[in-house]
């Protein structure tokens, strides 16, 4: 399968093309900055910023992709969810309003988007603490931006998987757990590894399991 993976140059992005060139696929990605990626058999790396149409059509056009997958994320100064936003307000948006518009003119149908626990309809289900931090933090930026995500390509008509990870931590893959109903009964301290989002993201790529879903996931 040829897949084309947006936010390849992030932490969670960089294994999801591990896992991906793992299984046997072929990996295209797309960056700014070439040298944040590094260079394996398989992999594809195209220059470029996903927030450019005539880059994310370039990216198309070098690998014809039968998927896309996104792992972006909008940085902030540091790590701390206080500190200060530093992209544009809809660089999620934006650019996943990129890769829609091109997946439409290559004829590519689906898209397999990671979010974050709290976006969309799974935000009342999201524990009342946690719910206060991102209010009162700049993360709250991310979730504007990720819930104009959420409302913009399930309006575009594409094929859609667009999973929702609670508090991402680093380690081992683990087994996985699809909470339903948006995430309720998620506990405070519901968290899980990138790599085990990442396989799971894999997954929803190679299967129609959860296509037109955005399940919450946990270990």
């Amino acid at each position: 399968m040829q897949v084309l993976v947006i936010g390849g140059s992030g932490r969670t992005g960089k294994l999801v093309i591990d896992e991906l060139l793992q299984r046997g696929h072929d990996v295209t990605t797309l960056a700014r900055n070439p040298a944040s990626v590094e260079a394996k058999p398989g992999l594809k790396i195209v220059t470029g910023t996903p927030t450019k149409k005539d880059d994310v059509r370039a990216a198309f056009q070098q690998s014809a992709p039968s998927v896309v997958v996104v792992t972006l994320s909008a940085p902030r100064a540091t790590d701390s969810p206080f500190a200060a936003p530093i992209s544009p307000p809809r660089l999620m948006a934006d650019s996943n309003a990129n890769v829609v518009a091109v997946m439409k003119e290559f004829g590519v149908s689906k898209v397999v988007i990671m979010q974050a626990f709290g976006v969309g309809d799974s935000w009342p289900n999201m524990h009342c603490v946690m719910r206060l931090l991102m209010k009162k933090s700049n993360m709250i930026y991310q979730y504007d931006d990720h819930n104009l995500v959420d409302k913009e390509v399930k309006a575009s008509g594409v094929n859609y998987v667009m999973v929702r990870p609670s508090r991402l931590e680093e380690g081992d893959a683990k087994e996985v757990r699809e909470w339903p109903e948006a995430g309720k009964g998620v506990p405070l301290m519901g968290s899980i590894t990138r790599k085990s989002v990442a396989k799971w993201l894999v997954d929803a790529a190679e299967s129609r399991t959860w296509d037109g879903t955005a399940p919450v996931i946990t270990n």
